[in-house]
């Protein structure tokens, strides 16, 4: 027997939401939003009818988007399992859709100046932990052409811990 997945009671979500225009929401069952009476919550970004009619119109783009975000993602992800493969210096694979996460057991800022140096934009977080975040429209051709960098800067990153 499958068990029902866990939601949360209240969910807080900010920054994306409206394509870089400011918007928050607060998202929360009936029972939980039944103790939030009017005026006990305010919010910086909350809102605007900008905001929230270009988050409306996000929303109505994104949602034929996830099955190709999902099905690159995991191409991508499968890439660099196979990488991670020839390099020991790379611990875990991580991600969800196209935000993923390359830890590493060395530092990354190396490798990502090496990396944007060949046209490839990554950042690092936490020291070790390489991130991308690709546009919703990459490609597995666009998926190959990166690990075909990153193996090169991986490559020097290898011959520089040795």
């Amino acid at each position: 027997m499958i068990d029902p997945p866990v939601l949360p009671d209240v969910m807080i979500a900010a920054k994306p939401l409206a394509c870089g225009i400011p918007l928050g929401v607060v998202a929360a069952t009936e029972r939980a939003a039944a103790a939030i009476g009017s005026g006990m919550h305010g919010t910086t970004f909350g809102g605007g009818p900008l905001a929230c009619r270009v988050a409306l119109e996000f929303f109505d783009l994104l949602d034929p988007l996830l099955p190709h975000i999902t099905e690159v993602g995991g191409y991508f992800r499968m890439r660099l399992t196979d990488l991670a493969k020839r390099y020991s210096f790379i611990k875990e694979i991580r991600g969800f859709g196209l935000m993923i996460g390359i830890e590493l057991d060395i530092p990354g800022k190396q490798i990502v100046l090496d990396a944007i140096e060949e046209g490839l934009l990554i950042n690092c977080t936490h020291e070790v932990v390489l991130r991308a975040l690709p546009p919703y429209i990459l490609t597995e051709q666009d998926v190959d052409r990166s690990i075909t960098v990153l193996n090169r800067v991986f490559k020097k990153a290898k011959s520089a811990a040795n």
